[in-house]
């Protein structure tokens, strides 16, 4: 296979992996405290635990569990005594796999189940408040590690990385966000992870152009962004910067970076630019949870142009939006049934994945169980002709779309433990050579801590 093919069977490795991610951390698919983030407004009669969720990092868009849902809400009495000093730890560990049920025993493998595919990683997560140093507003700092393996090399780099390593500054009652450090922006625009800061779903949105056009997703990279919310915090805009992934895709980006992740600098991946305004309400009593969001981002890296040579940057834009459509339960408003639409664009001279849309229905805390969670999505991808000309004159099959049918369900087996099972039918699962449909099962089980 040419360079460029191995770049982009990465980036679609990435695509698929964010999917599992969301189905893989399920334990995000459980009502954070229903309390005020930042703490200020929790009573005495409030439970313990809903305490530490005031020290969880603010402002990302893929929140963690609430620490009343992780296996031992108080680890003895260490959250306890941690949290008194400013300190909030919490872990996960997930275990899984991917099998295709109609193709399968190919040599090479050439995608994420065409063989039976296992994966399994543990993280954790540290956060200190900065205030009691003095630092201005709500002021914390953010570390996350993780260590992950995966079978098949192609789905993603094996080993262990810092993906957060940053300081989280709150002005104006939450208004105004400041955060800069190391960090990757994904978890800071587009909402990969579908629903608020109180909701999500087991299958994601799913987007590979964000990070095809320079987003960091194995490792992390040095970065600054400003979220500015009107008076009702219902209006935002976000401004980030960050260093692109390496344009040779993420293992040329992983295996440059140092040992830890915080190297400043790799060759040929230079400025990342990503500006998104979006509206948000959360659900309550009577009222729909919304987000809108759409966003621009621009690269300043040289990307291989598919015509020869290499175009002087990258860039992408997207347009997606939630919306609850029927609610459920008065005392839990964040149960009940969503819709997710989404479309994006990058140019496709420089770019496999052109542009796709999608749409998923999903529903939280179906038949009477508050925290699981089923979706069904569909998603088109339109790839890039360019690209599948450039195959083709050198004699490789070739497609110029995509399409997806998923159906998925998580499924909490026990507090901090769910199980995560996803059905997902893929015409043209690569973009070259031509592949078979395939039918890909992926079941992952999660423990929170």
């Amino acid at each position: 296979m040419s360079p460029i093919f191995n770049r982009i069977a990465l980036v679609l490795a990435g695509s698929l992996l964010l999917a599992l991610s969301a189905i893989g951390n399920t334990a995000r698919a459980t009502l954070i405290a229903a309390t005020d983030p930042s703490g200020a407004s929790m009573g005495t009669d409030v439970i313990p635990c809903h305490r530490y969720d005031g020290l969880q990092p603010q402002g990302t868009t893929s929140p963690a569990i609430s620490t009343c849902e992780t296996m031992s809400p108080e680890l003895g009495k260490l959250r306890e005594s941690l949290a008194d000093h400013g300190w909030l730890i919490q872990g996960g560990t997930s275990v899984g796999g991917t099998f295709d049920w109609l193709n399968h025993g190919a040599h090479p493998q050439l995608y994420i189940g065409q063989n039976p595919t296992y994966r399994s990683g543990s993280f954790v997560t540290a956060t200190y408040d900065l205030s009691r140093l003095g630092f201005a507003g709500a002021a914390q700092w953010v570390f996350n590690a993780n260590v992950q393996w995966f079978s098949y090399a192609g789905e993603n780099p094996t080993g262990f990385a810092i993906n957060s390593f940053y300081i989280s500054q709150r002005f104006n009652d939450g208004r105004t966000q400041l955060q800069y450090g190391f960090e990757e922006l994904g978890n800071q625009f587009y909402g990969f992870s579908l629903g608020t800061n109180s909701t999500t779903s087991p299958a994601g949105v799913g987007s590979s152009i964000p990070y095809e056009v320079g987003f960091i997703f194995n490792k992390t990279a040095p970065q600054i962004n400003l979220r500015l919310a009107s008076r009702n915090k219902h209006f935002y805009e976000r401004f980030g910067v960050t260093r692109s992934v390496d344009p040779k895709g993420p293992q040329a980006d992983w295996d440059k970076n140092n040992f830890l992740g915080l190297k400043w600098h790799i060759p040929g991946a230079k400025a990342l630019y990503i500006n998104e305004l979006g509206y948000l309400t959360d659900a309550a009593p009577q009222k729909s949870m919304m987000w809108l969001r759409q966003g621009v981002m621009f690269n300043d890296s040289h990307f291989p142009d598919f015509h020869g040579g290499y175009a002087h940057n990258n860039y992408a834009y997207y347009l997606v939006g939630d919306y609850q459509l029927l609610q459920v339960d008065a005392t839990q408003p964040y149960r009940g049934f969503y819709i997710n639409t989404k479309a994006d664009y990058a140019p496709p001279d420089r770019n496999v994945y052109a542009g796709d849309v999608g749409v998923t229905l999903y529903f939280l805390g179906p038949a009477g169980r508050p925290d699981d969670v089923v979706a069904l999505g569909y998603t088109f991808d339109r790839l890039s002709r360019s690209f599948e000309r450039m195959q083709q004159g050198q004699g490789v099959t070739a497609v110029d779309f995509s399409r997806n049918y998923a159906l998925s369900y998580v499924f909490r087996v026990t507090r901090g433990v769910y199980l995560s099972n996803q059905l997902s039918y893929t015409v043209n699962p690569i973009p070259a050579p031509k592949q078979p449909p395939s039918l890909t099962w992926m079941s992952s089980l999660s423990f929170s801590y």
